[in-house]
């Protein structure tokens, strides 16, 4: 048997991304599912652009704040507790507003992982 105990706080955050994200599920030797924590300050966004993936589900668990995301759809407002999910296909752009009072705190779940499984979307296309 095997098991992981994961402090995100200890992890590295990784470079080059709008907010601080830590990559859970690879501290914690996980291969079936993408298991990342995102803290947004005012005016950050926790993808590198609003996108869609082919084939990943995707769920966001909010800790902390209310987590705004932009679809074809309309704007969606998930408060702390609240769980928001995309399937396979559908664009979102999940951000923590200019405005926002506090920091957001999302735990993001996406299955199966597929890092180059993103597809940029223009709204206006």
């Amino acid at each position: 048997m095997d098991y992981s105990v994961v402090d995100p706080d200890e992890l590295e955050a990784v470079e080059n991304r709008p907010c601080d994200l830590r990559r859970l599920s690879d501290a914690a030797g996980l291969e079936h599912v993408a298991i990342n924590r995102f803290r947004a300050e005012p005016g950050e966004q926790l993808p590198l652009a609003y996108h869609y993936h082919e084939q990943q589900e995707e769920a966001f668990v909010v800790t902390a704040g209310t987590l705004h995301v932009e679809t074809p759809d309309g704007e969606f407002e998930v408060g702390e507790g609240e769980l928001f999910a995309a399937q396979p296909e559908s664009a979102h752009r999940a951000y923590n507003p200019d405005d926002a009072d506090e920091t957001l705190e999302v735990i993001a779940v996406g299955a199966p992982p597929a890092e180059d499984d993103a597809v940029a979307y223009d709204p206006d296309e």
